[in-house]
């Protein structure tokens, strides 16, 4: 019988530029994905494949905090200061990190009856994905 691993939320972090992040939306707090394959395919006329290695690693981190959170303050500034930084998320299962990321635009904004949403959106010129 194998042995499974337990995912806990309260071991999954987000730092940026050196500061752990808090204040998360319900849902997912933060996700990542890459914006290409890393490997293109193609076939000729003849049915001949070719295969390419991208080595492109562009991604995007996205942040999802509550209006009210400690951190909206902190990363909006970064956003109003076009400022590079890091950031690294770690968990029991996975490392994503990035030594060159930029937030792409101030998050949308509404209010109502209940708490207020800020999305932050990170390109992450470097991202490196391993898991644990």
């Amino acid at each position: 019988m194998a042995d499974v691993r337990v995912y806990d939320a309260l071991k999954a972090n987000i730092v940026v530029n050196g500061r752990t992040i808090q204040g998360f939306q319900d849902q997912d707090m933060f996700t990542y994905t890459f914006k290409e394959e890393k490997i293109k395919t193609s076939v000729d006329a003849h049915g001949d494949p070719a295969v390419a290695k991208n080595n492109n690693r562009l991604g995007t981190i996205t942040i999802n905090l509550t209006g009210n959170s400690i951190d909206h303050k902190y990363l909006n500034g970064i956003a109003n200061a076009n400022k590079q930084v890091t950031i690294q998320i770690t968990s029991d299962i996975e490392k994503i990190s990035g030594n060159q990321a930029f937030i792409t635009k101030i998050p949308d904004g509404g209010f109502g009856k209940d708490t207020p949403k800020r999305t932050y959106v990170f390109e992450v010129l470097d991202m490196h994905v391993d898991a644990l």
